[in-house]
This record gives C-alpha cells, structure tokens and sequence, in this order.
C-alpha cells in the first residue's frame, strides 16, 4: 500500500512538472559553444539549386511575461555552400560584401506568445522581424516556433541551464536587399533565399 501511494506521488509530481509554466520573466543566450545551431537557405533556380549553411549563431531572447524580444546575428564569412569558389563570390563586394557588412542580423521586439512558456510544450506564431543584410534593413514575416525545456538530467545532455530552442522560417528576396543577380546569374541563382533556422538557447551560455 506505501510503495502504491509512493508511485502515484511520483507520477502525479511528473504530470505536474510537464505542463508548468516558465516563470514570466527569462533571460536565453544563443552561444552554442559546440557550434550545432544551423541556419540553412536554398535559392532554387532554373538550371541551379545552391544550397547554404551556417553553424555560427549568436544572440539572445528574453521573454517578459508574455512578451519576447531577441537578436540573432550570422557572421557572413560562416556561409558555406559546399563550393569554395561560390562562397568566395557569396562574401565579395558584389554579393553580401562580408568586409563592409560583415553580419547578417535578425530582431524583434515585444513579440505578443500566444501562451505562456510552458516545459516542453512548442508555442507556435506568425510574426514579423527586422532583417539587416548587405546594409540594407527591412520588416519580413516568420513563422516561428519556440519550444522551452526546463534543466532535467537528460536537457543536460545538451547543455546546462533551462533551454529554448527556436526553428523559424522565412524568405528573403534578394534585389530588395541590393543583391543583384546579373543577367547571366538569372537562371542559375534564385530570385529569394528560402531560410530555416535550428538555434538553441541556454539561461547558462555566455554571451
């Protein structure tokens, strides 16, 4: 009879933990120390699909009761898009120009959740952000999707703290960022990059 009362004490405390909210106010930094953060793009275009990557996000998101704000910035020069000589072009003067702009950057402020951070439960939304790239700043719209994980022994696996992962995704039409595709680029370089985004943060990771 104990042992009985023992495991529905047990298995209520697990039910519980599942479905509680975060506290109001977080604070997650974006700094994975193992570099497994991944924003991928795809500009599909008649005679070429080139497809990028990137394993070097950092930023943060801080959530004021129902409220988010963050920044994310990609360093242009962690592009890769499995051709040396592409992502010499990708980072020239001509295309991103990494040595002027040398950071695509992602913000947003005050972003209404349609609930509450809850452990383990994704809270999906349709928003809009300020996107800066090649100097140029403009408003997108995201889809985004935010998942808070508190600290257990198996979270730790990934990293210390209480977690947030973030997948999003978006597309950026590439002339209304100044990057211009040459006539003869036109069929081998997609007018807009398709993003996808896999960032994780951590109430413990350094800035």
């Amino acid at each position: 009879m104990f042992r009985s009362a023992l495991m529905l004490a047990a298995v209520l405390s697990l039910s519980a933990s599942a479905g509680e909210p975060a506290p109001s106010d977080k604070r997650f930094v974006f700094n994975d120390p193992n570099s497994r953060d991944t924003v991928m793009f795809v500009l599909d275009a008649p005679l070429e699909v080139i497809n990028g990557l990137s394993n070097k996000v950092t930023g943060r998101v801080e959530v004021k009761g129902q409220k988010a704000s963050g920044r994310f910035q990609v360093p242009v020069s962690s592009i890769k898009t499995g051709n040396e000589t592409r992502d010499g072009h990708l980072q020239n003067d001509r295309w991103l120009d990494a040595a002027k702009f040398p950071d695509i950057v992602f913000e947003f402020k005050d972003v209404a959740l349609p609930a509450p951070l809850a452990n383990a439960k994704p809270v999906v939304l349709k928003t809009k952000g300020t996107f800066t790239i090649h100097g140029v700043t403009r408003e997108e719209p995201v889809e985004v999707t935010a998942t808070y994980l508190q600290e257990t022994a198996e979270t730790k696996n990934r990293a210390a703290g209480e977690l947030l992962r973030v997948r999003a995704k978006f597309q950026i039409p590439l002339e209304a960022y100044g990057i211009k595709r040459t006539e003869a680029l036109v069929l081998k370089v997609g007018e807009r990059a398709d993003v996808t985004v896999d960032a994780w943060g951590s109430t413990q990771f350094k800035p």
